[in-house]
């Protein structure tokens, strides 16, 4: 059977709430599990640089670690 494989996982909308509490600790989630094995690229129309980025997605992960959560999709 071939199964269909992407390239990335884009997804819009980095920088908002959504993204803090459910997508960057599901992603992880994902990272964890090896299920995430192509690039991810996050869009937002925010002016954040990259390191402004990171740090929000990795707060976004270590918050939801302390409260016990794995995040899933």
């Amino acid at each position: 059977m071939n199964v269909p494989h992407s390239d990335a996982l884009v997804f819009f909308g980095a920088t908002g709430d959504l993204a803090y509490k459910k997508i960057f600790p599901s992603l992880q989630a994902m990272v964890k599990r090896g299920h995430l094995d192509v690039p991810v690229i996050g869009v937002a129309k925010a002016g954040w640089n990259i390191d402004q980025l990171r740090a929000r997605a990795r707060d976004s992960v270590e918050k939801t670690r302390r409260r016990g959560r794995t995040g899933s999709l």
